[in-house]
């Protein structure tokens, strides 16, 4: 449990510094700076271990995605309809170019059970040379 908040702490980081670098006044900035990266980091919370398996296997059979993360018990507090939620979930990474973004989003949505699903993506900056290959290929 400790290592998986650890890993969503690093992750939320990750992200904080990746949007601080990209964000601005403009979306349209914004989504220039993530069609500019090749690569995108994409995260979905889903509400159990069978949707974040079947979402999982899907996008990455269908060259969606090269890898999803499954980050169990994280919990998200939310208003939904006017009303304070707090849910236990879980936490889907997924690594992908982000040419393919719309169809994993488009994916995203037909496979997840929520209304409004979680669907955040954000440029990969930076990685080890290769390190989303071979599959990245692919997708």
């Amino acid at each position: 449990m400790v290592r998986g908040l650890t890993i969503v702490l690093l992750t939320s980081i990750v992200t904080f510094i990746c949007y601080k670098q990209t964000a601005s006044s403009s979306d349209t900035m914004a989504a220039k700076s993530i069609a500019s990266a090749l690569h995108s980091v994409v995260y979905v919370t889903v509400p159990n271990i069978t949707v974040a398996k079947q979402i999982a296997r899907e996008v990455v059979t269908g060259k969606l995605a090269a890898c999803v993360n499954i980050i169990p018990s994280v919990t998200s507090v939310y208003e939904w309809e006017g009303k304070l939620e707090e849910e236990s979930e879980l936490l889907l990474i997924m690594k992908t170019r982000s040419s393919a973004l719309d169809k994993l989003k488009t994916k995203v949505i037909e496979l997840h059970p929520y209304d409004v699903p979680e669907f955040i993506a954000s440029p990969v900056r930076a990685l080890i040379p290769d390190g989303i290959t071979p599959s990245s290929d692919e997708i």
